[in-house]
């Protein structure tokens, strides 16, 4: 069945990612156009008249975009519901603005004939990650190190398992990343990050169970220790700032209130890249989420240690 899902955004600065993800996704035939809402329109009508009014949908005043798709492929429909959720920090989230979808039952015009294939241009030209290779022979050299050190059966093997995928390596794990709902009272939050120490962030989740923030246990800790803030933190100017901030908060506040932007690897990425992200993050673990953003697990540095040096068990 061909749908057309439409995604009416309030926040404009979401725009560019927006496009940027449903690009990345596939998603056929992006069209925009400007927008704004009745009460907006009608308001404006009653103070300037009809002049007014077609002054809203100049580029530079439209206060909303319209942006939808024809999609005729399941599987790229959810996954742009899902980035749009995303990229909004969830539809349930004030001023974010709203996505459905409509049941189409003709469409024509979506396929286009074309006399003679087109060339992928693009196909033929150097990437970057080839330039970088031609460029460089420190991975080489490296490699040759390693073999050196260790031996070329462990440098194959070790080679192989930093291709592997994250979801492979969280499959054996009963670690389970906490979450929480954007809702929840901080003192909730606390319980559910007491029940795995292991894990450093709590998920923050919305109605559609999508990650939409998590909550570092130390940004946790400071809201929920304020009463007891030693003299000399209290004494830091800058901190005293943050120190009054978080004596606002009290436990029956919701989590949204404390949440910082959503940190994940994709359970599609390999070992490799979950790696070099722990560390540009500097976090000694991350939450797992699938391709519509929902958590189903959570990685750290230690089960990626465990996996290249296994222990033996013991007796």
């Amino acid at each position: 069945m061909l749908k057309l899902v439409l995604v009416i955004l309030h926040n404009l600065d979401y725009l560019p990612e927006l496009l940027d993800a449903w690009k990345n996704a596939k998603v056929p035939g992006v069209t925009i156009l400007q927008s704004a809402g009745g009460f907006q329109a009608e308001e404006l009508a009653q103070k300037s008249g009809l002049a007014g009014l077609l002054s809203l949908f100049e580029a530079d005043t439209a206060s909303q975009r319209m942006i939808f798709s024809l999609i005729d492929d399941p599987e790229i429909l959810e996954v742009a519901i899902s980035e749009a959720d995303r990229v909004v920090r969830g539809f349930d989230t004030p001023h974010s603005g709203i996505l459905f979808t409509i049941d189409v039952g003709q469409a024509l015009g979506l396929n286009k004939w074309s006399p003679t294939p087109q060339d992928d241009i693009a196909s033929r030209l150097p990437t970057k990650e080839n330039e970088e290779k031609g460029i460089s022979n420190l991975v080489s050299w490296y490699d040759e190190e390693i073999k050196n050190l260790y031996g070329e059966p462990t440098l194959k093997a070790w080679k192989a398992k930093k291709k592997y995928s994250v979801s492979k390596v969280i499959q054996s794990s009963k670690l389970k990343s906490p979450v929480v709902h954007l809702d929840t009272p901080i003192k909730e939050v606390l319980a559910a990050s007491l029940e795995d120490p292991l894990c450093d962030l709590v998920c923050v989740i919305n109605t559609e169970d999508r990650l939409v923030g998590v909550i570092r246990d130390d940004i946790l800790a400071e809201v929920m220790l304020v009463p007891t803030m030693p003299d000399s933190f209290i004494q830091d100017p800058e901190k005293y700032e943050q120190v009054l901030k978080f004596a606002q908060i009290s436990g029956e506040r919701p989590a949204a209130e404390v949440m910082s932007d959503p940190v994940f690897v994709n359970s599609s990425s390999t070992v490799e890249e979950a790696f070099i992200k722990m560390k540009e993050l500097k976090l000694p673990g991350l939450p797992v989420v699938n391709k519509h953003y929902r958590v189903i697990g959570y990685i750290t540095m230690a089960q990626i240690l465990a996996l290249y040096f296994p222990q033996e068990p013991k007796e």
